[in-house]
């Protein structure tokens, strides 16, 4: 029986390292939401981008379902990295598609449908996330956190069983409407989906969370949750592993 949904093992990330010079040791289990504090989108990069199955690790081994992402098959790695919803700095929509379009667009390929179908079957989420009076709209002609939204759309319209994100600057000027949280936790609970989320701070998303680790002094360590107090002490055990 799976238990889960990513594991990394003695892993090396891939340059620029960064804060990340140590081997990682890392478990997400199945339904886990573990966030990672007081860590910037660049710092981010390398773990979202292994975490993701997206470039391979310096040293180590990584596991998504106990599979080993990177020994797979081309076509089997691209299977796995559909499960895979990866939300990072530097991601764009395309200037010349409407948000609709953007958000519909890998749906459309892979299945063949028109955009109208793919967006009127995910109603729920666009109304939760406040993007359908946007779906009409170019990329240009909406502020960046309205993007940023839609680029959640996009990867959540897959359906995935791994959400790897990170939270940056378009975030903070406008927290997530409740609303938009409380999709998100049924969607994970409905769907029996993990998520690993990082950034400087992620108050918001405390309420979905099973573990939180922080930055400080170059090192990751546990923080209780708040309402999470009668939890057993070995869910706040560290995960980061020292040499």
């Amino acid at each position: 029986m799976l238990k889960n949904s990513l594991v990394l093992n003695q892993v090396s990330l891939p340059e620029p390292p960064g804060l990340w010079a140590a081997p990682l040791d890392l478990v997400l289990e199945l339904q886990e939401v573990l966030l990672i504090e007081r860590i910037s989108p660049e710092e981010s990069a390398p773990l979202l981008e292994v975490a993701a199955s997206i470039r391979p690790p310096a040293a180590g081994q990584v596991w998504h379902w106990e599979m080993d992402a990177f020994s797979l098959p081309r076509e089997e790695h691209y299977r796995l990295r559909r499960r895979i919803a990866y939300l990072a700095p530097g991601q764009v929509l395309l200037s010349r598609l409407t948000l609709g379009d953007n958000i519909a667009l890998g749906a459309c390929y892979q299945e063949g449908i028109p955009p109208r179908v793919v967006l009127s079957g995910h109603a729920d989420l666009l109304e939760h996330l406040g993007l359908k009076p946007y779906l009409t709209a170019m990329p240009g002609e909406v502020e960046e956190e309205v993007c940023f939204r839609a680029l959640w759309a996009r990867e959540l319209i897959k359906q995935p069983d791994l959400i790897v994100a990170v939270l940056g600057e378009a975030w903070d000027p406008h927290p997530p409407a409740p609303e938009g949280i409380l999709w998100l936790k049924n969607y994970l609970a409905r769907k029996g989906a993990a998520a690993l989320i990082l950034g400087q701070s992620l108050r918001d998303f405390h309420p979905l969370a099973s573990r939180l680790l922080r930055q400080e002094g170059g090192r990751l360590h546990p923080h209780p949750l708040s309402g999470h107090q009668g939890r057993p002490l070995t869910d706040f055990f560290p995960l980061v592993m020292e040499e």
